[in-house]
C-alpha cells in the first residue's frame, strides 16, 4: 500500500499564470532545495513541459551519495505537472504539482504518492518520512512565495543581464538561482590558471565566463552587462598567518581593484556595481564603547595604517576593499559597498558548522556579551537585488537585521530550537588561544549595526527576528 503526503498553500495577490511559470524557471528546483538537505542537480535533459530528465544527488560524506533520477510528466499548463522517480531511494515515488486559479490569487498543492524499501519497518518510518516531508515542502512555500513577491516588488527594467564574481561561495551559489527565477540573465565570472577547459559539460544555471590568464575581463565582458555583483574573498576562518592574511587581502582588495579598473574602461560599463564589504570595517567594539553604527553616518577609520600586521586588521582591509570601488564610482558607476554581518543560512558560514553539533544535541557557547549583528541568507539575498534595482541606493549599505542580539541570546535560542541536552562553556582566553588573531574579529567580535539606508528606503524584512530567521533554514519552524 502506498503512503501518501499532501500539503496546500493559497498565495495571495500571485495570479496562476505567475505562480505556474516561477516553477518552470531555471534555478526553480535549487530555490526549493532545503538548505539543510542539500541535492544536487548533475544532469538535466529537456524541461517540465516535453517529459524531461533530471539527476539529483543527495551526498552523505563529501562526494559520496546516492543518485536520484526523475521524469517529469503530465504537463497541462497553468494545472499541473508531475515527477515520476525512474531510479533512486523509494520503490515508488511520483510527486504531482497542482495548480488552483482563484482570480488574483492562487493556491498549490504538492502530493506525494511514495513507497519506501522499509518492510516491516515501513509504518514507523512513514512518520518520519512525513515529518521531513512537512518541513521540506513548509520551506519551499514560504520561498516560493518569498521569490516572487520579491521579483514583483523590486524592478528596474534597465537590468536584465548580471554578471556575478565569486560566485562559487555561500552566498553566490544562492543568489544565481534566486536571481534565474526572476528572469535575469545571469553569468558568473570564473578564472583558469591553465588552458584546460572548465567543465563546460557540467550543469549549471548560469552562463559561464571563463577568463584563462591570456585573456583580459575587458574583452570578455565590455557592454555585455548591466549590472555586476562582486562576492569574491577568500574565507576568513582559519589560522591567521602572514599567508592567509595575505590571501584575505589580495582575494577581496586586490581583485576588486582589477574588477574596477576594467568596468570603469569599458565603452560601455554596467549600471550599478554590487561590491561586497563587511561590518569588520566598524573595528571590534572594544574601542567603540557602546557605538551603534549607522551606514547614513559617516564614519572613518581612526588613523591610516596601511601594513597587513595592522591591530584592527579587519578593519583595516574593508576599508581597503571599499576604496578599491572608487575608480568605479568616479567613471560614473553606481556602486554600493555591501557591509555584511553574519550570514545565517544552514548551507553555509558559521550555522552550517554549528549544525554538526546540533547532530549531538550539543552546543558549544562561551560567556561573552558580544554583539552580534545578523543577517538572514535569504533576506541578504532580497537586499541585493534591492540595492541592484534602486538607482537611489549608492555607497555603504549595512546588510543587517534591525535587531541585533547578544551572543547569549543567540544561544538560547538555538539551545531552544535544537532542543540542547549538553551546552559546553569555553571561556574566551581558551578560543584566543586556540584561534589566535581570528577569534576576535569574528567569533569574538563585538560590533552592533544597523540598516540605516535601507530601513530609510523602505526595504520590508522578511525575518527581522532572530527565531524565525532560524527556525526557517534549520526546518524547525
Amino acid at each position: 500500500m502506498l503512503s501518501t503526503f499532501t500539503i496546500q498553500s493559497k498565495f495571495e495577490r500571485v495570479p496562476i499564470a505567475l505562480l505556474f511559470d516561477w516553477h518552470t524557471k531555471e534555478g526553480a528546483f535549487e530555490r526549493l532545495n532545503p538548505p539543510w538537505m542539500q541535492l544536487y542537480i548533475t544532469s538535466k535533459k529537456g524541461s517540465i513541459d516535453n517529459g524531461g530528465i533530471v539527476t539529483v544527488k543527495l551526498p552523505f560524506v563529501g562526494d559520496i551519495g546516492v543518485k536520484w533520477k526523475v521524469k517529469h510528466t503530465g504537463y497541462i499548463k497553468y494545472k499541473s505537472f508531475t515527477d515520476t522517480q525512474i531510479k533512486g531511494l523509494f520503490s515508488h515515488w511520483e510527486h504531482q504539482h497542482n495548480f488552483f486559479d482563484f482570480g488574483n490569487n492562487s493556491a498549490l498543492e504538492d502530493r506525494i504518492e511514495y513507497d519506501a524499501k522499509l518492510g516491516p519497518l515501513k509504518r514507523v518510518f512513514s512518520r518520519i518520512i512525513d515529518e521531513n516531508l512537512k518541513s521540506m515542502f513548509q520551506y519551499r512555500h514560504r520561498i516560493t512565495k518569498m521569490d516572487i513577491d520579491s521579483h514583483q516588488s523590486f524592478k528596474n527594467p534597465k537590468i536584465q543581464k548580471i554578471l556575478i564574481s565569486g560566485s562559487n561561495g555561500f552566498i553566490g551559489s544562492a543568489l544565481i538561482p534566486f536571481l534565474a527565477t526572476g528572469g535575469y540573465d545571469v553569468s558568473r565570472l570564473l578564472r583558469n590558471n591553465n588552458r584546460k577547459p572548465v567543465s563546460d559539460g557540467q550543469y549549471d544555471i548560469a552562463k559561464r565566463i571563463c577568463l584563462y590568464p591570456s585573456e583580459t575581463l575587458q574583452y570578455r565582458v565590455n557592454g555585455k552587462f548591466d549590472a555586476v555583483i562582486n562576492l569574491n574573498g577568500d574565507n576568513i576562518f582559519g589560522i591567521w598567518s602572514k599567508a592567509k592574511k595575505k590571501k584575505i587581502f589580495d582575494s577581496r582588495v586586490k581583485h576588486t581593484k582589477s574588477l574596477c579598473t576594467t568596468l570603469s574602461g569599458l565603452d560601455k560599463p554596467p549600471k550599478v556595481l554590487i561590491s561586497a564589504s563587511a561590518i569588520g570595517i566598524y573595528g571590534n567594539n572594544d574601542k567603540n564603547g557602546d557605538n551603534v553604527f549607522d551606514d547614513t553616518d559617516e564614519f572613518s577609520i581612526n588613523g591610516d595604517s596601511n601594513n597587513l600586521g595592522d591591530h584592527d586588521y579587519l578593519s583595516y582591509v574593508c576599508s581597503k576593499w571599499e576604496e578599491a570601488t572608487d575608480v568605479a564610482k568616479n567613471a560614473g558607476i553606481r556602486v554600493v559597498n555591501l557591509r555584511t554581518g553574519i550570514v545565517l543560512g544552514s548551507s553555509g558560514g558559521i550555522l552550517k558548522k554549528m549544525v554538526v553539533l546540533n547532530r549531538l544535541k550539543t552546543n558549544i557557547s562561551f560567556n561573552h556579551d558580544n554583539w552580534l549583528s545578523w543577517i538572514s541568507l535569504d533576506d541578504l539575498l532580497r537586499i541585493i537585488l534591492f540595492c541592484m534595482c534602486n538607482d537611489g541606493i549608492s555607497g555603504p549599505v549595512n546588510a543587517v537585521s534591525r535587531n541585533s542580539v547578544q551572543f547569549p541570546q543567540f544561544m538560547k535560542i538555538l539551545e531552544k530550537i535544537w532542543k540542547t541536552k549538553l551546552n559546553i562553556r569555553i571561556p574566551p582566553k581558551m578560543i584566543k588561544t586556540l584561534l589566535g588573531e581570528m577569534s576576535r574579529y569574528t567569533i569574538l567580535s563585538d560590533i552592533k549595526s544597523t540598516p540605516g539606508k535601507l530601513i530609510t528606503n523602505g526595504f520590508d524584512f522578511v525575518f527581522d527576528d532572530l527565531e524565525s530567521a532560524l527556525r526557517h533554514t534549520l526546518g524547525k519552524v
